[in-house]
């Protein structure tokens, strides 16, 4: 039985290699991940950061934590073990930032709705008011208008605005890039009651998104603090009398001791997982 299921497995193994090398994907599915990690990067506020560079600093802190924690508790099993917490933590800030980046993009979002509306409301023009927006919007989306503004010139309005759909990648701006582009395809004199009602919409939802952050930062509060507790003891108590821990000086204890700091850990993601807050989906893409 073992032997059939080893020339089974081989055998499929040089199937998907001969497939590999004689039906090559097209470009464009083998560049796929590096230009989302690129456009996540930039949602995130790093918009010169690459991969390579978030691999750089992974492996950084992965090294910083290692040695950080060999050199106070002197156990190379649990070193390893905080390198590689360590290289997961720039991850884990990212997502962090991501988070908090959208959230200021999506409240400077009601305030540049808002805006538009008045601007449309007093005679302009959807670009012309887009013009406007960009040089007295909000801070965090001038960067964005700005060069919405000016590939409105260089590939016109509906290339823009789809452009601009995509980098922001966020259910607000779809919403509001759909009717923009249904209004300047159809025409219309209703898009500002539109812009008014999708402010005040989404003013709301901010509103219960902010009532829902703060009782998640208590959660993410009490998590952290019962993750820290033991880490804490167990390095005060080996800076303090470390014969007093020398049951784990030997291989043994060292994988005993880190598959505890391992369950912490887990507990500690499997507690920010179960508190975190829901995500609107993009469906107008």
């Amino acid at each position: 039985m073992i032997p059939l299921l080893l020339s089974i497995t081989f055998g499929a193994g040089v199937y998907l290699v001969y497939e590999g090398l004689t039906a090559p994907r097209p470009r464009s599915a083998r560049a796929w991940w590096p230009e989302a990690l690129q456009s996540s990067f930039a949602r995130a506020g790093f918009g010169e950061a690459s991969p390579r560079d978030m691999l750089l600093l992974a492996t950084t802190a992965a090294m910083v934590a290692g040695g950080v924690s060999q050199l106070i508790l002197g156990w190379g099993v649990v070193s390893l073990l905080a390198a590689g917490l360590g290289g997961v933590t720039p991850l884990a800030y990212f997502i962090q930032r991501h988070e908090r980046r959208r959230t200021e993009m999506q409240a400077a979002m009601v305030d540049a709705i808002g805006q538009l509306r008045d601007a449309i409301r007093t005679g302009l023009s959807v670009p012309g008011a887009l013009v406007g927006l960009a040089r007295g919007g909000p801070a965090v989306l001038r960067p964005e208008l700005t060069t919405l503004v000016r590939e409105m010139r260089l590939m016109g309005f509906e290339s823009a605005i789809g452009a601009m759909q995509e980098r922001l990648a966020d259910p607000v701006f779809d919403v509001v890039a759909t009717s923009l582009l249904l209004n300047d395809r159809l025409g219309g004199r209703n898009v500002s009651q539109v812009l008014d009602r999708l402010a005040h919409a989404t003013r709301a939802q901010l509103r219960i998104h902010e009532e829902l952050r703060a009782l998640q930062a208590r959660n993410v509060l009490s998590a952290r603090i019962v993750a820290a507790v033991p880490l804490v003891v167990l390095i005060a108590i080996r800076q303090v009398n470390p014969t007093y821990l020398s049951i784990f000086d030997d291989w043994s204890g060292q994988v005993l001791l880190a598959g505890c700091l391992l369950s912490i850990f887990v507990g500690y993601a499997g507690m920010r997982w179960l508190t975190r807050l829901p995500t609107e989906r993009r469906v107008l893409r």
